[in-house]
C-alpha cells in the first residue's frame, strides 16, 4: 500500500498554536460540566488513515497527504515528506511497536 511519511518540527511555534494543529489533524476529547461528560471531536484525518509511530512523525495514506501538508504550510511548520510502501493492514493496527 502506498503511503507518505511526514517528518516535522514545531520548534519556533507557540505551544497554543501547536496544540491547535494537533487537534485539527487528530481530534481531541472534549470534557464538559467539570469533566462529568466526555465526547470525542474528530479531526480532519480519518482514524484509519494515519499512524504516529514516534513524536514528530506521521505516516499517512497517500490520499490524505495533501491535507497534512496544507495545514503545516498554513501555520509555518517545517516538514519533509517521503513516499513509502507499507503493509496493507498497518493503519488498522494502532500498536505499531
Amino acid at each position: 500500500m502506498e503511503a507518505t511519511i511526514v517528518l516535522y518540527t514545531t520548534r519556533g511555534i507557540e505551544p497554543r498554536v501547536a496544540t491547535k494543529i494537533y487537534e485539527t489533524l487528530f481530534g481531541k476529547v472534549q470534557k464538559s460540566n467539570y469533566g462529568r461528560y466526555e465526547y470525542e471531536v474528530g479531526g480532519t484525518l480519518p482514524e484509519d488513515a494515519y499512524l504516529r509511530p514516534v513524536r514528530a512523525v506521521i505516516i499517512v495514506k497517500r490520499e490524505c497527504h495533501q491535507q497534512v501538508i496544507e495545514l503545516f504550510d498554513e501555520y509555518g511548520v517545517k516538514h519533509r515528506s517521503f513516499d513509502v510502501e507499507v503493509q496493507p493492514g498497518i493503519f488498522k493496527n494502532k500498536d505499531f511497536f
